[in-house]
């Protein structure tokens, strides 16, 4: 019973400490010289505790990334639908990578603002992007919750044991350093931690395709959708994927599936990593999924994969976005798999910071293609319950995207294409962004003549997701 007592008195002890320790890092915050407000609260995904822990004083956040307010907003928005309209006189008429930089660097005094707030936290700029849009940093624990006026706390995801630490309460930064910045990330937002929505032969050797009731490989694709050699002509365009959340593509089972998949003499390799280290070993069925058919169907391409394993998705977002348009040289077609229709999943600041990103994208000749979601109308995902409202899939949903949705055959390995039966293709109406005009007047039509709406509330006057399908299950993989 004494040593019952202790324990009690301990835990105690422990709950009093963290209280007092949260009050004091608010109070710090609320004192600080015109600290005002930059990211609102992170929601935590279900599936996800607070341990009590916190980050050790000492621990290093290498993948911190600044988004600094870009100028010329109007001006970028008005040359994306110039250059994106094909009744246009300046359609695909980009301007040179010189151009977009001059047009979208920060004023001199935000840039320099946030150097001096950084310098003063002892805090060096890793890598700053050409345009000087986006600033790289590397903080310790201590540097961070000093610079933004936060914990960082100590999560357990229950099912996996995955632990994170993340900031959860908001973000604050002295007044000059909010007008110079949209978003600080790299440590606020959480994991995607869910399983593909795929089939895959796991019990097979590597480079071997097993049959699973998998009906669709590379070549039937090809043949369903015309795409023939004479189709995509060599050396014309670079194509790339993105993969998140320690997923990798194994070089080998590529090349074992490109043997029986491609033309002859085509070349059917990945050229190109960018970001963090690719795993080979560690495969995951997103990456080969997205590899062992963009590079076989597509022709003799270039293919690049970006890759990040900091686990920080909506963060890693924005580290894409400035690693795409980081170089003059760049892809021309990219593709995500990856998003969550859990509403609170980014924060709104980080959300409309990834958007601009794929804006300017477009302004580069860039295509952005994202899976429009795994829940079908998005009451009750994977990363929890949307209490009464329907919500598409983000990043899917930023205007300036192709949301893409799955498909299956009604029958056998051709015909006709109905709405995928393994899972439910998601889509819907956002939250977060509002409908493009090029889609008002399809919008107003289904809501005016579509008689089983959805009693749970959705917002009709949201960016409308998917704007294309196509075949999305039963794929053969090898792993």
């Amino acid at each position: 019973l004494q040593f019952l007592y202790l324990i009690g008195l301990r835990r105690k002890g422990t709950a009093l400490a963290t209280m007092m320790r949260s009050l004091l890092m608010l109070a710090l915050c609320a004192a600080a010289h015109g600290a005002v407000g930059l990211h609102g609260p992170t929601a935590v995904p279900a599936g996800w505790r607070a341990t009590g822990g916190r980050a050790a004083p000492d621990a290093v956040f290498h993948n911190v990334m600044l988004g600094l307010k870009r100028g010329n907003g109007a001006a970028l928005k008005e040359l994306v639908a110039e250059v994106s309209n094909p009744r246009g006189a300046k359609y695909l008429q980009y301007p040179s990578y010189e151009e977009m930089g001059a047009l979208v660097r920060p004023a001199a005094h935000h840039t320099a603002a946030v150097k001096g707030w950084l310098a003063a936290h002892g805090v060096a700029v890793v890598s700053e992007h050409p345009h000087g849009d986006y600033m790289k940093v590397s903080a310790t624990a201590a540097q961070l919750e000093a610079m933004v006026g936060c914990e960082l706390v100590e999560f357990e995801h229950t099912e996996s044991g995955k632990r994170v630490h993340r900031a959860v309460d908001g973000i604050r930064v002295p007044d000059d350093v909010a007008a110079a910045l949209d978003t600080v990330t790299g440590f606020t937002s959480f994991p995607l931690m869910s399983g593909a929505a795929v089939a895959a032969d796991a019990g097979a050797p590597p480079g071997a395709l097993g049959d699973m009731g998998c009906r669709v490989t590379p070549p039937i694709v090809r043949s369903t959708y015309n795409v023939t050699a004479s189709a995509a002509p060599s050396g014309k365009n670079i194509q790339a994927i993105a993969q998140f959340s320690g997923q990798y593509v194994n070089d080998g089972v590529l090349a074992a599936t490109c043997a029986t998949s491609v033309w002859e003499g085509e070349k059917c390799a990945v050229s190109k990593y960018v970001g963090d280290k690719n795993v080979p070993t560690e495969e995951g069925a997103e990456s080969m999924l997205d590899t062992e058919y963009i590079v076989p169907v597509s022709g003799d391409h270039e293919t690049w994969v970006y890759t990040y394993a900091s686990f920080d998705f909506c963060g890693d977002l924005q580290t894409f976005g400035s690693d795409v348009t980081g170089e003059s040289t760049h892809p021309t077609v990219i593709s995500i798999s990856y998003g969550s229709q859990y509403i609170g999943a980014c924060p709104s600041e980080s959300m409309a910071r990834f958007a601009a990103d794929v804006e300017k994208m477009a302004g580069m000749g860039i295509t952005v293609m994202i899976a429009s979601g795994d829940d079908g109308s998005g009451h009750v995902v994977r990363q929890g319950v949307n209490a009464g409202k329907l919500a598409p899939s983000y990043p899917a949903s930023i205007p300036h995207a192709i949301a893409v949705g799955a498909t299956s055959w009604a029958e056998g390995t051709s015909g006709a294409e109905v709405a995928a039966t393994a899972f439910g293709s998601g889509g819907g109406f956002s939250w977060d962004f509002d409908m493009p005009s090029y889609q008002t007047d399809a919008a107003q039509q289904y809501l005016r003549t579509v008689p089983d709406q959805p009693t749970l509330a959705f917002a009709k006057t949201g960016r409308g997701t998917p704007d294309v399908s196509a075949l999305g299950e039963s794929f053969l993989i090898g792993t």
